[in-house]
């Protein structure tokens, strides 16, 4: 009589390897940036009133304010949101060429969206060094 054949085992070292592939995977799949939050939940709740004011009235509307070189609020927002994960750094830390890099990276991170995304970045451009 013959064995009937059994499919070979791994070794330790191959379901370790297995484990080590599949947390990274994990992890890597868990690490995304967030969309929008601040478009979406605009077209989420929009009022039927909201729609029946014609194209122009919602373009007026949903216009960011321009943002100033002054817009001390602007600075507000940045040291607010910057300083949750780590010290906000000077405007002067980087050149007004470097912001929009950093703040394309990171911004998403510390919730920064949108109009309030391009008045952060314009603060920052005004002021660096």
């Amino acid at each position: 009589m013959t064995r009937p054949e059994t499919a070979p085992r791994s070794s330790p070292a191959g379901r370790i390897a297995f484990a080590v592939v599949l947390a990274v995977t994990s992890v890597a799949c868990s690490w995304s940036v967030p969309a929008d939050p601040g478009l979406n939940a605009k077209r989420r709740s929009r009022t039927p009133s909201s729609t029946d004011a014609g194209p122009s009235a919602r373009a007026t509307s949903s216009a960011p304010r321009p943002p100033a070189a002054g817009d001390a609020e602007a600075g507000s927002i940045y040291y607010t949101k910057c300083s949750q994960c780590h010290e906000a750094f000077s405007p002067k830390h980087a050149t007004a060429s470097q912001w929009p890099a950093f703040v394309r990276k990171y911004g998403p991170r510390a919730g920064l969206f949108g109009p309030e995304r391009d008045r952060v970045l314009a603060w920052l451009k005004a002021r660096a060094r």
